[in-house]
């Protein structure tokens, strides 16, 4: 009885501390200063002293980095799916997840063009290192404006900076992500980042979608509430429960996984990765819904097929953190 109670009252070995996501981390060395619980002094804690993904820094040693820019997802379990009508997404499974931080914003046209710059100065205008083109500058023929023109390089255009960049491929969302030291999202990453634990059909909860929770169409068979994309972050009230914005409506997101229908009766309980191959055709998948879907594309659960070599003006992307 004696060792059951020391353990529960000192559920860490004496070199370690409890911290507040219930982990043991080493406590310093005798003579070392302690790790500070704010190191680059943005005025956040270390994301590993706290579970408030609007208090949680999650890299502690760039202090451009904070709850503004990336949220927390805590460790933890969250159900995954729906029971709709919907095959490919059952069956509705339980989901245990590690840490991870999600971009608080779609990644932008301002933000986007660094990567197309970096690849003219390296002798590969609008190519990746690995050779796979990186923005569509050809898909001109729709009435909705790209943010980014080619003129003898990539250039902004005007009052479209901080909408979300489109046009751009599965691949370049991936190498960009990569490029800022992050990663794309997997598909079970983003459903817990829009839709928390407690099982909610949109990223705000149960209310219907409405032109005052996220730029999409409302009524399927109405008109949507813009017919373009709008800045990222238009929406503080459809915030997610750790507070993204805009992962319903706007834009749609490319996430990292292969498309397959049956994946979810595979897949392993613990952070799954996705499919190791794609199941018949090329396609990744999309999530999230864009600025013309209705409602039934704005749900947490939706799962869209695109093909992996396609682009579109409605579909972009956000970055994640892998935290160890």
């Amino acid at each position: 009885m004696l060792l059951l109670w020391l353990s529960a009252c000192f559920p860490c070995p004496s070199n370690t501390f409890l911290a507040a996501d219930g982990s043991c981390y080493p406590r310093a060395e005798q003579g070392e200063q302690p790790a500070p619980k704010d190191a680059d002094g943005d005025g956040f804690v270390r994301w590993e002293l706290t579970q408030d993904p609007a208090l949680a820094d999650c890299d502690d040693n760039d202090p451009t980095v904070t709850p503004e820019t990336e949220r927390l997802v805590p460790a933890g379990p969250f159900v995954r799916g729906s029971t709709g009508e919907l095959p490919d997404t059952t069956p509705v499974k339980t989901i245990e997840m590690s840490a991870f931080c999600v971009d608080r914003l779609e990644r932008t046209n301002s933000q986007f063009i660094g990567v197309l710059e970096e690849s003219v100065a390296a002798g590969r205008p609008n190519r990746s290192a690995d050779g796979a083109m990186l923005y569509d500058f050809e898909d001109m023929d729709d009435e909705v404006p790209e943010g980014i023109t080619w003129d003898d390089g990539p250039v902004l255009v005007k009052g479209l900076e901080d909408h979300p960049v489109v046009e751009v491929y599965w691949g370049s969302s991936k190498a960009y992500c990569s490029w800022v030291g992050l990663s794309l999202p997997t598909e079970a990453q983003w459903e817990k980042a829009a839709r928390g634990t407690d099982e909610r059909t949109y990223p705000w909860g149960e209310d219907a979608p409405s032109c005052e929770l996220a730029n999409l169409r409302p009524d399927r068979s109405g008109e949507p509430c813009w017919d373009h994309t709008l800045p990222v972050g238009s929406f503080p009230l459809g915030a997610s429960p750790y507070g993204a914005l805009d992962m319903s409506g706007n834009i749609a997101e490319w996430v990292l996984d292969w498309y397959d229908e049956d994946y979810y009766a595979a897949a392993p309980d613990l952070d799954p990765p996705g499919p190791t191959e794609p199941s018949g055709t090329r396609e990744r998948i999309a999530r999230g819904g864009n600025f013309p879907s209705g409602p039934p594309a704005a749900t947490v659960f939706s799962r869209y097929r695109e093909p992996e070599n396609g682009t579109s003006n409605g579909v972009g992307f956000r970055c994640v953190r892998n935290l160890k």
